[in-house]
C-alpha cells in the first residue's frame, strides 16, 4: 500500500509533536513527570492501535488480497451503513453471498468506501467479482480491477448477470395475490411512517430492473405504539436507495391486523 506524501508529512509531524510534548512534560513535571509521560504514551499507543485496526489494517488486507486472492463472484444481499466516514467518503458494510471457484456458496461480509456523490453505487442484488483469502474464505474484498475491466460503473453490472431461473406462473400468481392484498390495505388501511430495518432482495426483477423485495419495518403509528412488521413489494430501480436500512418510508397498515402492511408508493 502506497502512502501519499501528505500522509508521510502528517505521520512525521505527529511523531515530532509527540516527542516535543513528552520532552516538555519531563522537563516541567519533575518527579511526577515519568507517570504523566507513561499515561500519555499509553493513551497514544491505544489511539494508534485503534486507528490501525479501523483504517490501515483493512487497507493492507485489501491490497494483499487483490494480489494473492483467489477469484470468485459475490451477490450483494444487504448494504449497511457503518457510520464511518473517511475523507468525506462513507464506509458501507456489504453482506455477500460468495461463490468460489469450486462452485460453493456461503455468506460473509466486507467493508468498502463509496463516493459521497453516489453513496448507493452498491445495491442489493448486484453481482460483483471478488478476491478470496486462500487461508480464510470469509475474508474477501471487491476485485476493483476486474469490475472496472467489465464495466465502468459497478451499478451497470445489474444488467450483466441473468437473474435465477424461476417458475414464471408461480411468480405471476404470487405477484397477483400480493397486488390484491396491497390494494385492499391501501384502500382501507391507516397511513403511518415506518423505518426500514432490513432490505432483502427476493432474487427477482419485475418489468426491467425493478427488484421484488421484502422489507422488515418498524411501523410508527401517529397515536399508538410502534410495532414490527414485514412487507413485500416491487420497488422502482431508481427508488432502491430510499428503501435501505435506516430510511424512513410511508406505509399503510390494517387496523385489525398489524401484520398486514403495504408500502405506500403515493
Amino acid at each position: 500500500m502506497k502512502i501519499p506524501i501528505g500522509g508521510w508529512i502528517g505521520i512525521i509531524g505527529g511523531m515530532i509533536g509527540i516527542a516535543v510534548a513528552v520532552s516538555s512534560v519531563l522537563a516541567t513535571a519533575e518527579s511526577t513527570g515519568i507517570y504523566i509521560t507513561a499515561g500519555i504514551l499509553f493513551f497514544i499507543a491505544g489511539f494508534c492501535f485503534l486507528f490501525y485496526k479501523l483504517f490501515f489494517a483493512p487497507m493492507l488486507n485489501a491490497n494483499r488480497l487483490r494480489k494473492i486472492g483467489l477469484p470468485g463472484k459475490a451477490r450483494i444481499l444487504e448494504v449497511r451503513d457503518t457510520g464511518v466516514t473517511i475523507n468525506n467518503s462513507p464506509q458501507v458494510k456489504l453482506i455477500l453471498e460468495v461463490k468460489n471457484s469450486f462452485g460453493q456458496t456461503y455468506t460473509t461480509h466486507c467493508r468498502v468506501l463509496v463516493s459521497r456523490i453516489n453513496p448507493w453505487v452498491y445495491s442489493p442484488g448486484m453481482e460483483l467479482p471478488v478476491k478470496i483469502d486462500p487461508k480464510n474464505e470469509k475474508n474477501v474484498v471487491i476485485d476493483i480491477e476486474a469490475a472496472s475491466a467489465t464495466t465502468s460503473s459497478p451499478s451497470a453490472m445489474l444488467n450483466q448477470f441473468s437473474q435465477p431461473a424461476v417458475n414464471t406462473s408461480a411468480l405471476e400468481s404470487e405477484l397477483a395475490k400480493m397486488q390484491l392484498e396491497n390494494d385492499a390495505i391501501r384502500a382501507s388501511g391507516k397511513p403511518a411512517r415506518a423505518i426500514v430495518k432490513k432490505y432483502t432482495w427476493l432474487g427477482i426483477y419485475v418489468n426491467g430492473n425493478n427488484p421484488f423485495v421484502q422489507l422488515e419495518l418498524e411501523v410508527l403509528p401517529e397515536h399508538s405504539s410502534s410495532f414490527s412488521a414485514s412487507a413485500k413489494g416491487v420497488i422502482a430501480e431508481a427508488s432502491v436507495p430510499k428503501f435501505q436500512p435506516g430510511q424512513e418510508i410511508f406505509v399503510k397498515y390494517d387496523l385489525y391486523d398489524n401484520s398486514k402492511v403495504s408500502i405506500d408508493h403515493s
